[in-house]
């Protein structure tokens, strides 16, 4: 058994790792799993800021948890939101994740929270950390701010335990993809008041594709992070967090797709073979959680996210390919840092009230945003498709000032629950954000009514709204240059039911919306200025509707048979816009997609996992030029563990990704009238497999 000191000492090791990683490597892992077998989620930590059960939340709460993300060998976002049909993946160009959550696309600074705050996914997101992942459908604005109509997606992180646990993995796959995770936590001294948490992992891989010369591209990348809690008396917890992502790999931005034929093959990367982004962020900060009273409780934290990215690209361009083979390479090298220092405080009381059960939160967010970028530009150069791609010399540079602004929000949320059968959440928030040219405010309202006609379910109505600023008029190519703009506006209307099945071993939910956002810019034809050049207004008379059903299953089906399957339709429409898109679909955005994870416990030590991952037909861009077919992927693995002792368990997986080896197009895609096809089109990959040993302690 592990002491206190010695469980001190590894985790000392683990933030040492960094040290000795390439030269000691192990075929083992210790994976800690919140339980053995099943995906139910019974709460959810998003919808209300709070933990609530998902039967007493008037809204859609996916959760995907750790044992799903364990099992998939999971180290990627999309390969963990591929669990919910109502995220659809985009391109993959800068080496980061693209994703629509009902249909509209989730931005980098605005579609993501790290454990309940803003966190700028402008790279890829350290899945070692993460406990679960928890997406929240329908507008937030109440609660979060300026965020897109479509949901968020919360990425909720491990937390340091009680009891000893250790784990350590290694995984083996194609491409040469080898990962290896080392997880411990524990508390430091007898009393269990100090804990903490150290998680290391180390990953490289390679790619099933090439360049025009024949190398493959490489990707390194090392997570690091510590969580420590104290329990300064029984009612009062402080955390400290700091976690570090060095992520250094190839760039490969995709195919180039014309008239449904992926040209020079599926294995083709365009980008020159010298493309490289690097990216280092860090993330540190403080978090209190003090029980004041019985029924009073307060929450404050501060994060600081610290985003540096070097980039090079060749940004390939096809305007000449079709007359004479050739691609335009000139990109550029540039520098970006990103800061995000966000904060909070939260105040939930219980009390009770004409006869009524009431919970009230209190609090207000803050988020100071600055960016600086400095670029060093190409001279363009055409080179035919296949050979080698010479570096260009940077020809000129440019440093641009720096880009901030701050926001912040009070609001105000109290579920009341009236009766057994029946309870109402109403909530309101302001919001101001703050720039040195202008000061945006909203107002968001939130109002939701949850019956239950019996213990093990509930039926809910709910309005929400979502806002997202949309500055001024900035440019003197328009008429109304200088003029302030409104904010683009979410409405959501949606109704849904949730049940416990089964002893309550089953969780079955599903709901119908109609989501519509209003207040779009549009850039519309006015007139000529006196150099007889053609002037713009910018309206916002743009408008996009989506109206919707789903449905979600997770947990026990069988004592055997554990599943957690979703399935979407969508009907998306861009309902007012200029010509060209008046009438279209958004890109990427299937009619209709579902997915499937299940483990069936074949034996007392032997699991078998069977996945299916549907997409309908879709536009691969948003002028609706070309569309991508529709597929269906079935993923498998199996899992034998043996039970050294009473403390440790081995567990061998073999998983198969794509095992019919389905030939299909991902997200992604750009066209414009300079190009025959469309380029920047992710590629599926075919069937690849990973071998992995798992210790657990």
């Amino acid at each position: 058994m592990f002491t206190k000191s010695l469980l001190a000492l590894v985790i000392g090791a683990v933030l040492a790792a960094p040290a000795v990683a390439d030269v000691q490597k192990t075929d083992e892992h210790l994976v800690v799993e919140g339980r053995e077998f099943g995906y139910k989620a019974d709460t959810n930590s998003t919808a209300m800021r709070m933990e609530m059960t998902q039967l007493e939340t008037p809204g859609q709460v996916a959760v995907i948890d750790e044992a799903v993300i364990d099992e998939q060998r999971a180290s990627t976002l999309g390969e963990v939101l591929q669990n919910d049909a109502s995220v659809s993946a985009g391109g993959t160009s800068r080496n980061r994740e693209r994703f629509s959550l009902r249909g509209f696309e989730l931005s980098s600074s605005d579609g993501f929270l790290k454990d309940g705050r803003q966190h700028w996914s402008h790279y890829r997101q350290p899945i070692e950390l993460l406990e679960r992942v928890e997406v929240l459908k329908g507008p937030s604005g109440l609660l979060y701010g300026k965020s897109e109509p479509g949901g968020l997606v919360n990425m909720v992180s491990k937390k340091p335990t009680h009891e000893t646990q250790v784990s350590l993995s290694q995984d083996i796959g194609s491409n040469d993809h080898s990962r290896t995770v080392l997880d411990v936590s524990g508390a430091l001294n007898a009393e269990e008041t100090l804990r903490a948490r150290a998680i290391f992992a180390k990953e490289s891989y390679s790619s099933w594709r090439r360049y025009g010369d024949g190398t493959k591209p490489q990707t390194d990348r090392m997570v690091g992070g510590l969580v420590v809690e104290y329990d300064i008396t029984e009612n009062i917890m402080v955390t400290a967090h700091y976690d570090r992502t060095k992520d250094e790999g190839s760039v490969d931005s995709g195919a180039y797709v014309v008239d449904g034929h992926v040209v020079r093959g599926d294995k083709y990367i365009w980008d020159a073979q010298w493309s490289n982004i690097d990216n280092d962020v860090e993330n540190y900060g403080i978090d209190i959680n003090a029980q004041v009273t019985d029924n009073v409780n307060v929450k404050a934290g501060y994060n600081r996210q610290d985003f540096n990215r070097f980039d090079v690209e060749s940004y390939p361009k096809f305007d000449q390919y079709e007359t004479d083979g050739t691609i335009r390479h000139k990109g550029n090298e540039r520098t970006d840092n990103w800061v995000f220092d966000t904060a909070y405080a939260d105040v939930t009381s219980e009390f009770s009230l004409f006869g009524t059960e009431n919970t009230l939160l209190v609090g207000a967010n803050y988020l100071d945003y600055s960016y600086d970028r400095f670029m060093a530009f190409h001279k363009g150069e055409y080179v035919p498709a296949g050979e080698t791609v010479v570096k260009p010399v940077p020809v000129s540079s440019k440093k641009w000032p720096t880009s901030e602004y701050d926001t912040w929000g009070i609001y105000a949320q109290n579920m009341m629950t009236i009766n057994d059968y029946w309870q109402v959440l109403a909530g309101v928030r302001y919001d101001e954000k703050r720039s040195d040219q202008l000061t945006e405010s909203q107002v968001s309202p939130k109002l939701g009514v949850i019956f239950h006609p019996a213990s093990n379910g509930s039926i809910y109505v709910q309005y929400s709204e979502s806002f997202m600023p949309q500055g001024m008029v900035s440019d003197d190519k328009y008429t109304n240059d200088g003029e302030e703009l409104d904010a683009e506006r979410g409405i959501s209307y949606e109704i849904g039911t949730k049940w416990e099945l089964f002893d309550e071993r089953l969780y079955l939910t599903g709901a119908l919306f109609d989501i519509t956002l209003e207040n779009v810019p549009l850039d519309v034809e006015d007139g000529k200025n006196a150099d007889d050049e053609l002037m713009y207004k910018r309206t916002q008379n743009g408008e996009q509707v989506h109206r919707g059903a789903e449905i979600l299953a997770q947990g026990f089906v069988t004592d055997a048979l554990s599943l957690t399957a979703s399935a979407m339709y969508l009907d998306a429409e861009i309902t007012e816009s200029s010509t060209k898109y008046k009438g279209n679909r958004p890109a990427d955005v299937p009619e209709f997609a579902a997915s499937v994870w299940s483990s069936y416990h074949v034996q007392a030590n032997t699991d078998v996992n069977l996945g299916l991952i549907y997409e309908g037909e879709r536009y691969g861009d948003a002028a609706n030029t070309f569309k991508k077919d529709g597929y269906a992927r079935i993923d498998m693995g199996v899992a034998y563990t043996h039970k050294y002792d009473e403390s440790l368990d081995i567990v061998a997986r073999f998983n198969v990704e794509n095992l019919f080896d389905t030939d299909y197009l991902a997200g992604g895609g750009s066209t414009n009238s300079q190009q025959a096809g469309a380029n920047g089109v992710v590629v599926g990959e075919g069937r690849n497999y990973m071998a992995t040993i798992q210790f657990k302690y």
